[in-house]
């Protein structure tokens, strides 16, 4: 048995493109490797800025010889009324291999077929590994591709080497003009020699010879090691929300090279967000702070190379950090010449989206939705007050130069200028918390204000996206719509904040319709409904919790903060003995009355007359203000309970009743019964899923 190693080396990729493309390009290798039932072990990727690497081990040679079973023309056309083989049949047999005499007949769907059993001898695995090498370029996608060649071939950017290596062998395959060879290239300094791979155990060696470390997760140990030899010395760190940059550094360099520089004074005066935004975003760069957390005038950086003239580097971005700094503070300056309310104002030239109109009348829409927040959650005068205030000026900062220059600051400028020109705290957190979060690492808005004007905001655009016919599918997400969507149900959920999200649709909907027009407005609530539902299965699924959550995936949206404490409630009771027998009456309710309205009552005359009948009916009429009130204050480990002492009667009463009488009065009351039990056990969750 043999590795096989496989490398496509291209200019530089965008460092948002290499994680995915390695994990596709891995999946791809794994899948044609069974495709062709070739013998591997685990299949590994690698990845730099310039290449795609995948390392499949304990190839085997050969595929072993195996029996299929092929399917051949209808039995009706591959005989004759004689019974003997047609020219159909016989083409069959000879284009599989197989003797007429030895082929048979199977029944598929109610039709007869032909089939004959052959012998598929083994393969060398070098050759079918080089009739798909040439496939897997092709089955790389980004969001974002490009074509340099004739041929018009796209990938993310131009492919310079092609190398595939199973053992020793050297495997040919070719793509956009680039011929497969074993030579590859180290680090990019100056003009790199090719370097000869000699075998996949070579390949790492060579090139770690050569200055390019091609495990990610290695390059990320190196700079991790090198910052806290840097840092710890001087009692400095580096931030605790550093992961994503991190995880972008990996991905800008082969070889990594960390050093410490100097910030200006400026750096200290600045708001933190600004220092770090203008690192981050500008220089790829991490802000360091002192063990209280605080920010100090230095930054830390990776360079793709060596050591080699490193001063002359850090002095470099030096420069360059202070320049930006110096930009920064001048933008601040000029933009606090006025106040916040004067960039309200210049919101109608900047579009929020073709065919929803400016950023103003998105502000309009969401100053309407605040005002009118008591539909959909319960909030005092003064918190709606705050609201309002918060949406008028939510997206003032947009209009700014800061903003302008720097779009991560959208939100946090706002409030910097807000608080310093003494705004209310609460519309300034408000206004900072409005789009968070931003990604499944994020912490969620912290204040109710910021909480629900992030909710508000996060519906208008999704309601409005939908509202033009777009529909988000497999990885295209050019809008955001799963990022909002998660926000939304992240928000609530996380926070047990009470919205009434359908309310607030529809809402969204009339003040979309009111500032201008959907142009497709049809249907357009559910379509929103089921869009953010499928964002809650998602969410759950992500917590592996879809188990627990199929009990309650049929309550109305207006409860979805309830259910964790739901599920909470639920998990508690799990080893409760009558909890068993309340989901097989449960589930048996639902079979006998499918397609039955529920009940939310029961007629004074309802004709019950057997004492199983009576029984149940008093034991339901009982149960059904508690578990209402228990559920009103939230208590629904006790609401559990209750309808757990409706297991014994509905037993008996499914035990000695037949339902479906001949009588239809006394087979309509029983159903009615029933249907009323639904509703009640439907107040909680579905027993029926439970087990």
């Amino acid at each position: 048995m043999s590795d096989l190693l496989i490398e496509i080396l291209t200019e530089e990729l965008p460092a948002r493109f290499v994680d995915n493309a390695q994990t596709q390009l891995v999946e791809h290798v794994t899948a044609h490797l069974d495709e062709f039932f070739i013998g591997h072990g685990d299949v590994h990727g690698f990845s730099t800025p310039r290449r795609l690497v995948v390392l499949a081990q304990n190839i085997k040679e050969q595929t072993d010889a195996r029996t299929i079973e092929v399917k051949g023309p209808a039995k009706a056309s591959g005989y004759d009324a004689q019974g003997n083989p047609t020219p159909a049949l016989l083409g069959f047999c000879r284009g599989q291999g197989v003797d007429p005499a030895d082929t048979y007949v199977v029944d598929v769907a109610g039709k007869s077929y032909v089939f004959a059993r052959k012998t598929v001898p083994g393969q060398k695995s070098s050759e079918l590994i080089e009739a798909f090498l040439p496939r897997l370029p092709h089955e790389v996608t980004f969001p974002k591709m490009m074509h340099w060649e004739e041929t018009g071939f796209q990938f993310a950017r131009p492919i310079r080497g092609l190398l595939a290596l199973l053992g020793t062998e050297v495997l040919h395959w070719k793509v956009a003009g680039v011929m497969s060879s074993n030579t590859t290239f180290g680090l990019r300094v100056g003009k790199p020699k090719s370097i000869t791979v000699t075998s996949p155990d070579d390949y790492m060696r060579r090139l770690r010879e050569a200055f390019v470390i091609v495990d990610p997760a290695e390059r990320r140990r190196l700079i991790e090691r090198q910052a806290d030899k840097l840092l710890k010395p001087l009692g400095f760190k580096l931030g605790d929300t550093m992961s994503d940059l991190l995880d972008e550094v990996v991905n800008l360099v082969e070889y990594p090279s960390v050093f410490l520089g100097d910030l200006p004074k400026t750096a200290t005066e600045l708001p933190e967000s600004v220092v770090r935004s203008v690192l981050q975003q500008q220089m790829h760069s991490f802000l360091v702070y002192d063990q209280n957390g605080n920010v100090v005038p230095h930054f830390l950086s990776v360079r793709n190379g060596l050591t080699d003239f490193i001063d002359i580097v850090r002095r470099g971005n030096e420069s360059v950090a202070n320049a930006r700094l110096l930009d920064a503070a001048f933008f601040i300056q000029e933009d606090m010449r006025e106040s916040l309310e004067a960039y309200v104002g210049r919101l109608d030239t900047l579009i929020f989206m073709d065919k929803l109109g400016t950023m103003a009348a998105k502000t309009l829409r969401l100053e309407r939705l605040a005002a009118g927040a008591t539909a959909y959650a319960l909030v005092t005068p003064e918190e709606e007050a705050t609201l309002v205030s918060a949406a008028h000026l939510s997206k003032a900062d947009l209009a700014t130069s800061m903003v302008k220059e720097y779009t991560s600051l959208q939100g946090e400028i706002g409030s910097v200028y807000l608080s310093r020109a003494g705004g209310s705290p609460d519309i300034v957190f408000a206004i900072r918390e409005q789009y968070l979060p931003r990604s499944p690492l994020e912490d969620i808005p912290a204040t109710r204000a910021g909480r629900l004007l992030g909710v508000i905001d996060k519906v208008d655009t999704l309601t409005g996206i939908l509202g033009t016919g777009f529909n988000p599918s497999g990885s295209e997400d050019p809008y955001g719509l799963r990022r909002a969507g998660n926000g939304i149900v992240r928000t609530i959920v996380e926070s047990r904040e009470s919205v009434d999200l359908e309310a607030l649709v529809r809402k969204a909907i009339e003040a979309h319709q009111t500032t201008g027009s959907l142009p497709h407005p049809e249907d357009l609530q559910q379509r929103v409904m089921d869009y953010l539902k499928g964002r809650i299965v998602q969410y759950f699924k992500e917590k592996q919790l879809i188990r627990e959550y199929a009990a309650l995936e049929f309550l109305p949206l207006v409860e979805l903060a309830t259910i964790p404490e739901r599920m909470q409630a639920l998990h508690e009771a799990a080893g409760d003995a009558n909890l068993v027998t309340l989901a097989d009456s449960h589930r048996r309710i639902q079979n006998i009355t499918k397609g039955l309205p529920t009940a939310t009552s029961l007629p004074a005359d309802l004709l019950l007359t057997d004492p199983e009948e009576l029984a149940l009916r008093q034991a339901a009429e009982a149960a059904a203000p508690r578990i209402r009130q228990f559920l009103t204050v939230r208590k629904y480990a006790e609401a559990i309970r209750t309808c757990e002492e409706l297991a014994v009667p509905v037993t008996a009463f499914f035990d000695r009743i037949l339902v479906m009488a001949a009588d239809e009065r006394v087979r309509s009351a029983r159903l009615l019964l029933l249907c009323y039990l639904k509703y009640i056990l439907g107040l909680v969750c579905d027993y029926s899923k439970l087990t």
